[in-house]
């Protein structure tokens, strides 16, 4: 497609795609209907031309078959008067003589001669009978005996004798001795038998010709103009095209011989066309042709087209005004019936805008089961929705400036906790107490991290710094009985994850996985980090007491459920008030139900949290990077 079609389909496009949806209706109605009324109209006009020139095909072919039997029919005549003169046993032997008495002469003049000469008055179409004799001693007799010698300069007398007996057909003006090629000329026109006599036998005797004016071989190419729109012509064997020159349809075509070979005649092969339509200074013609072997020529029928071109564009007019005036009767129908419908859908339109600039008071009364009914009813329900949020969202916005005063209260409360802390250490480390000093270092920094909420997400590695310092104090008490082991990949230290998810986890297997067989062995807890393409696995694993069956499903169950885990066991809890049950919310509130945690255990040996989240790298300052 070039660019301009481009251009062009892409401002189309844009255009009606910014049209009201009232008139996308009614151009697409108008579409849907104009489209098969043109191919209808197209396809019908077309059939409708198509027979009209078959019709015409059809006339003109009945036509030329009927000329066609008519020039038999004369050809007939001809041959028939031909042969009458040559079986004329007295005519042939007189011409044959070669001197005679005057009584022969009487004789022959008044019965021989009046016979033959009575033939051509039976027969009115016969022009005229010439018998051309090569007996130089036989006398000349008006209007049928003449001397071969007239006739020995003409170019067909040596063609004739060439045939040897065999007929011979030409077209040539008016009178006996004429010699003219040229059809076109004015001057009665004629066509002409000749046949070379043989007396007696291989003795050339001489050449009879039988005339008939053109206008009675071909009578309906002569024939009354008015009786038909269309014009007969016929070319000869030398190419030259005969008709009538009084026809009005050739007067107004100003055909010259010239041009009617251009039109009438092939050029590679100089034949004839069988049927064939041409314009002539934008008027249609259509030539249908047959050929009529026996004289050589072929008879050409000329039929104007304009009244049927003119019949097939009045149709084609007739049936687009007809469709036309109708499209626009029902587009206007449609318009008004589309505007009674599409009311309704401007009325939701309005509430919409009110909407838009803010108020959601709006009551939209529409009620009905259509589209524009059920349409107006779900956009009730999400105006109720929305004033619910936004209530919702007040309250919590409430709630929040409360909870800040609150933080800001415990921020104030912190400073002189950590001071005392501080003394407290400094103290200890004047006395020599490091281990003192150590665990007060720790706890000040486990302060710090559970008053310093300022951001919901923290980096991996902050995270297990908070487990140690937790580790740290809690060896105070437990005699340095747990080990802490942590295997996470460098690239992975950034990894973003919820400030306080894993350190209750940690306090869990401290409490009620290790605390009670710290007396046989040393508690290890492991902390190892996995990752693929999208998620990240974190793995705490001890190496306590474990749970039996029973209880493990049943923990597994309740997270799964939601269920209050403080039903299921007291050591689902933890002093921060932080359990699994929460660590799980948190996770799925945050990254959807997708990701979440995981328990393993078995009894006497081992308890196992898996905790999946998505892969999200914290980078300088919160930035996120998946």
């Amino acid at each position: 497609m070039s660019p301009r079609w481009t251009r062009n389909f892409n401002k189309t496009k844009l255009y009606i795609s910014e049209m009201s949806l009232q008139k996308k209706l009614v151009f697409l109605y108008v579409v849907i209907i104009l489209v098969p009324v043109l191919i209808f109209t197209w396809n019908i006009s077309k059939n409708r031309f198509e027979t009209s020139i078959n019709d015409a095909i059809r006339d003109s072919e009945y036509v030329l078959e009927l000329e066609k039997a008519n020039i038999e029919k004369n050809m007939e005549s001809i041959r028939r008067t031909a042969q009458i003169v040559i079986a004329n046993q007295e005519f042939t032997e007189f011409i044959s003589q070669e001197d005679y008495e005057v009584k022969e002469l009487i004789d022959f003049k008044m019965n021989t001669l009046s016979d033959i000469l009575q033939l051509k008055y039976n027969n009115p179409t016969i022009e005229d009978i010439h018998f051309f004799s090569a007996n130089t001693n036989t006398n000349e007799m008006w209007p049928l005996v003449y001397d071969e010698r007239r006739i020995k300069n003409a170019s067909w007398y040596q063609d004739v004798l060439t045939l040897n007996g065999t007929e011979m057909w030409r077209f040539h003006q008016q009178g006996p001795f004429r010699e003219n090629l040229y059809a076109s000329n004015v001057g009665a026109k004629k066509i002409s038998l000749y046949r070379e006599i043989e007396y007696p036998k291989e003795e050339h005797l001489g050449i009879i010709e039988i005339n008939m004016l053109l206008e009675n071989f071909f009578p309906k190419m002569f024939g009354d103009v008015e009786e038909s729109e269309s014009q007969m012509l016929v070319i000869d064997q030398t190419k030259t095209i005969h008709f009538d020159h009084s026809n009005p349809l050739l007067k107004e075509l100003d055909m010259t011989p010239e041009r009617m070979k251009n039109y009438f005649l092939q050029k590679d092969s100089g034949q004839p066309n069988q049927t064939m339509l041409f314009l002539d200074r934008e008027k249609p013609f259509l030539v249908v042709s047959s050929s009529v072997e026996d004289i050589g020529v072929n008879l050409v029928n000329l039929v104007p087209l304009e009244s049927i071109f003119m019949e097939k564009n009045r149709l084609r007019m007739f049936i687009f005004l007809g469709a036309f005036s109708l499209i626009v009767l029902l587009s206007f129908i449609t318009y008004v019936i589309i505007s009674f419908i599409l009311r309704k859908l401007h009325l939701l339109i309005e509430s919409m805008k009110r909407v838009e600039h803010g108020d959601f008071t709006v009551d939209v009364d529409i009620q009905g089961n259509d589209e524009i009914g059920r349409l107006s009813s779900h956009f009730r329900n999400m105006l109720s929705k929305i004033n619910k949020l936004i209530a919702d969202s007040v309250n919590k916005e409430a709630a929040t400036k409360e909870a800040e005063l609150n933080a800001l209260k415990t921020q104030i409360d912190a400073h002189f906790l950590y001071n005392t802390l501080e003394n407290i250490k400094m103290m200890a480390e004047i006395d020599g107490k490091y281990d003192i000093s150590d665990a007060l270092t720790s706890l000040g920094e486990m302060m710090r991290y559970n008053l310093r909420w300022k951001k919901d997400f923290v980096s991996l590695q902050e995270e297990v710094s908070h487990i140690r310092n937790y580790i740290e104090i809690m060896n105070i008490r437990l005699d340095q009985r747990l080990e802490l082991h942590v295997d996470i990949p460098s690239h992975l230290e950034n990894q973003k994850v919820l400030k306080m998810s894993f350190q209750p986890i940690v306090e869990n297997a401290v409490k009620h996985g290790l605390q009670h067989v710290l007396h046989e062995k040393k508690g290890i807890i492991s902390i190892k980090v996995f990752s693929n393409d999208n998620d990240v696995t974190v793995v705490i694993e001890d190496n306590g007491v474990g749970m039996d069956t029973f209880m493990l499903q049943k923990l597994k169950s309740s997270l799964q459920e939601g269920t209050d885990l403080a039903e299921t066991s007291n050591r689902m809890k933890n002093g921060s008030g932080i359990g699994l049950y929460n660590v799980q919310e948190r996770i799925q509130l945050y990254f959807g139900h997708d990701y979440g945690l995981t328990i393993e255990s078995k009894k006497g040996h081992y308890t196992k949290v898996m905790v999946t989240i998505p892969c999200l790298l914290l980078e300088g300052g919160g930035d996120l990077s998946a």
